[in-house]
């Protein structure tokens, strides 16, 4: 996982518009040099998630229930990932 800061176009990314010059973390195989560069690493916590092996049902009535918004993630992956992420802002 990267941080990058976007160049000179918002970037959307997981449902999220980035302006220009705003940092935020993306995953290393969607790193495109020309619309964002490469400022930092993440740590990786490889900790399993409280989320893992949930079904796409149990996430979306969690999110629901917590009223979390998962804009359009429509993956386990990403459901968790804007769970975590909208927590992580609490």
């Amino acid at each position: 996982m990267k941080i990058v800061k976007v160049l000179k176009v918002p970037v959307r990314y997981n449902g999220v518009t980035h302006a220009p010059g705003a940092s935020f973390e993306m995953e290393d195989e969607h790193v495109n040099e020309s619309i964002v560069e490469v400022t930092g690493e993440v740590a990786v916590d490889n900790t399993p998630s409280e989320f893992e092996g949930k079904t796409l049902d149990e996430l979306k009535a969690f999110a629901e229930e917590h009223k979390i918004d998962i804009g359009k993630a429509s993956t386990e992956e990403g459901i968790i990932k804007k769970i975590e992420d909208a927590q992580k802002a609490e």
